[in-house]
């Protein structure tokens, strides 16, 4: 990025994969943690998903590897794909809507992957 110190968009991109990571491990526990996590806030759902949409930006960071971009892809993509009814923001029960489980099942593989590199 154009007037951007690169320390300070290494960080920046470093911050957005912690909460990223955070917010895939909130989805994978399933619907109970996120519900409790957010406090029974009507909109948790919609705020979650807005979360993971946000991995976007990690794609076209050269912080991560590729196999970590192919499962933030995944991830952001099933959050994506999530029909309006399962996160408009009506109430928190929204978390508990069946295409979430797709969602959670790719944020689950994204967490194995990142475990297994962080390893390596």
């Amino acid at each position: 990025m154009e007037g951007v110190p690169e320390e300070d968009l290494e960080d920046s991109m470093k911050s957005c994969l912690f909460y990223f990571e955070e917010s895939a491990r909130i989805v994978a526990a399933g619907p109970d943690l996120a519900l409790q996590q957010s406090e029974g806030h009507f909109a948790a759902a919609w705020e979650l998903r807005q979360e993971l949409l946000v991995g976007e930006s990690l794609l076209h960071w050269s912080g991560v590897s590729e196999t970590m971009k192919q499962g933030i892809a995944r991830l952001v993509g099933a959050a994506a794909a999530l029909p309006e009814a399962a996160f408009a923001g009506n109430d928190a029960s929204e978390l508990f809507h069946p295409s979430w489980q797709q969602v959670r099942d790719a944020a689950s593989r994204f967490l194995v992957a990142r475990e297994i590199e962080q390893a390596g």
